[in-house]
C-alpha cells in the first residue's frame, strides 16, 4: 500500500476571527517553529512523502521555510475543506502540521480490514507543552488523525463528522501524538477533567521524539 501524508498548514479558516491567520507572517512562523518540533523528527523517519495545504498567500513562504525538506511539498488550497486527492492506490493520512504520528500507523493501516472509507482512532496521546505532562486520552468521536484509501480528499469532512459521512473502521490504539501549546487556535487547552491518565514520557520515543517534557 502506497502511503501520503497531507497536513492543513495555512489555509483560510472559517471562523472569521481566525480566518486571516495565514496572511499574518508571525502566525506562519509559529507554525514553521512547531512544524519543525514535532511534525517534522515524528514523520522525517517514517519515509513517507507529505504534501502542505498552504493558501496562495502564504504557500511561497512556507516552501521557503522547508526547503530543505525533500520529502515534504506545498500544494496550494484556498479552501478550507479543499479538493485535494491523491492517485486510486494511494491511502492518505491526515496529521495536523504541529502533531506526530506514532511509528506502528501505517502498519496498522496495512493490516486493518478492508471495505472502509476511513481508518481512525478514538484514543491518542496529548502532551500539554506547558506543563510538559503527558496524558493518554480518549474521546467519542474520531481524532484529527485519520486514512482515507483510494486516494480520497482527508480534508472533505471535519474530523467529528466522519462516522456520520463515511464507513469508518476505529483502530484500537492511541497513533496521535497532539500537542496542546495553546498558541493553536483550534486546539485550545481542555477542561483537566477530560484527560484520562498521565503517563510516562518514555511513551514519546515510539512518535519519533526525546522522552522528555519540552
Amino acid at each position: 500500500m502506497s502511503h501520503v501524508i497531507v497536513s492543513r498548514f495555512s489555509v483560510p479558516r472559517l471562523d472569521q476571527a481566525t480566518s486571516d491567520c495565514h496572511l499574518d507572517r508571525r502566525w506562519l512562523a509559529g507554525r514553521v517553529g512547531l512544524f519543525r518540533h514535532h511534525f517534522v523528527p515524528s514523520v522525517e523517519r517514517l519515509g513517507v512523502p507529505t504534501i502542505l495545504l498552504c493558501s496562495s498567500a502564504s504557500a511561497d513562504y512556507v516552501a521557503r521555510e522547508i526547503e530543505d525538506l525533500d520529502w515534504a511539498e506545498v500544494k496550494v488550497q484556498d479552501d478550507w475543506h479543499g479538493g485535494w486527492q491523491g492517485s486510486s492506490d494511494e491511502t492518505i493520512t491526515r496529521l495536523d502540521s504541529d502533531d506526530a504520528v506514532h511509528e506502528g500507523w501505517f502498519r496498522a493501516l496495512d493490516e486493518a480490514p478492508p471495505g472502509y472509507d476511513a481508518y481512525c482512532t478514538r484514543r491518542f496521546l496529548r502532551l500539554d507543552s506547558a506543563s510538559g505532562r503527558l496524558y493518554s486520552y480518549r474521546r467519542r468521536e474520531p481524532s484529527p488523525l485519520a486514512a482515507f484509501p483510494g486516494g480520497r480528499n482527508p480534508y472533505a469532512h471535519d474530523h467529528a463528522d466522519l462516522p456520520q459521512r463515511c464507513r469508518v473502521h476505529h483502530l484500537s490504539e492511541a497513533y496521535l501524538l497532539q500537542v496542546v501549546h495553546g498558541g493553536n487556535v483550534s486546539n485550545r487547552r481542555p477542561s483537566w477533567r477530560r484527560y484520562f491518565q498521565q503517563i510516562s514520557h518514555d511513551r514519546l520515543v515510539s512518535f519519533g521524539l526525546p522522552p522528555e517534557a519540552p
